[in-house]
């Protein structure tokens, strides 16, 4: 009877371990990312303004910020894939990979292409500049400094959907001279890791 007893205690813990491993690297990343409290919406047609050294008055190119946090599951799957958009676009538009955490910052750079400037978003300065609270999530910004999207990569983490392609979607369209196409909602529903500024209360 012990031993039955004792069995099913350790059935009962392993099935626990392993349903939380689920939620952990899996289930959660399926659900958007909860919207803060605090959170105002930028809109694409914004004028972003931030104190940076991105100098942004003085860009000639377009911008793409690639809001990245090497410690989030979503930011690694979709690293492929933002790779092959940088080697498609890189002589076109600026890419930025921009990092929450300052000790992340090192880390980061080991997982993007060594042309890529990583900076550290100091207070989450650009991220609230462009309505971003989660990770990975794309910023592009006209010369001008008008925001032109902000949204998700894809509708799949790993970015195997090219129908949904949003990010790629938008470059095409801007270098282009077009207005941003009609995309569907969950281009803009935010999923992955939630950054420092999102999780405070107001």
């Amino acid at each position: 009877m012990r031993r039955v007893l004792l069995l099913g205690i350790i059935s009962s813990a392993l099935l626990g371990l392993i349903a939380s491993t689920f939620w952990q690297q899996e289930l959660q990343y399926l659900l958007p990312t909860p919207v803060p409290a605090n959170y105002k919406v930028v809109p694409p047609g914004s004028l972003i303004t931030f104190n940076h050294n991105l100098q942004p008055q003085r860009h000639t190119k377009p911008i793409l910020l690639h809001f990245f946090s090497p410690s989030c599951p979503c930011s690694r799957f979709n690293l492929r894939h933002f790779t092959e958009l940088y080697r498609k676009f890189g002589k076109q538009v600026d890419f930025f990979a921009v990092t929450p955490d300052a000790q992340d910052l090192e880390k980061a750079k080991g997982y993007l292409p060594e042309e890529i400037t990583v900076i550290h978003d100091e207070d989450e300065a650009l991220a609230r500049a462009c309505g971003v609270y989660s990770t990975p999530q794309a910023a592009i910004i006209q010369t001008d400094n008008i925001l032109y999207f902000r949204g998700n990569y894809n509708r799949s983490r790993y970015c195997t959907d090219k129908a949904t392609n949003y990010a790629e979607q938008a470059l095409h369209s801007l270098i282009d001279g077009q207005p941003l196409p009609v995309l569907d909602s969950l281009a803009t529903i935010s999923y992955g890791c939630a950054i420092e500024w999102a999780k405070q209360t107001p």
